[in-house]
């Protein structure tokens, strides 16, 4: 398996077979992106390249917002 090329400013990615809990793809290529806490416990977020692409597509977009909002 070759890893995805790199798409986050992150040295030490580490991409490894799983499940994609945005899009449920099975046995593809994972990133750990950070844990996930809900009501009953705590799990471990992995995205496949495509999702991770599309995250980082909307924290851009957030980034941007933020840019650009008035300051009060």
């Amino acid at each position: 398996m070759t890893e995805p090329p790199a798409r986050l400013p992150h040295p030490r990615r580490h991409w490894t077979p799983g499940t994609c809990w945005r899009c449920e793809a099975r046995e593809v290529p994972v990133l750990w992106l950070g844990p996930v806490q809900t009501s009953s416990g705590t799990g471990s977020f992995t995205a496949c390249d495509p999702c991770v692409r599309r995250l980082e597509t909307y924290v851009r977009r957030e980034l941007a917002l933020r840019d650009t909002a008035p300051a009060f």
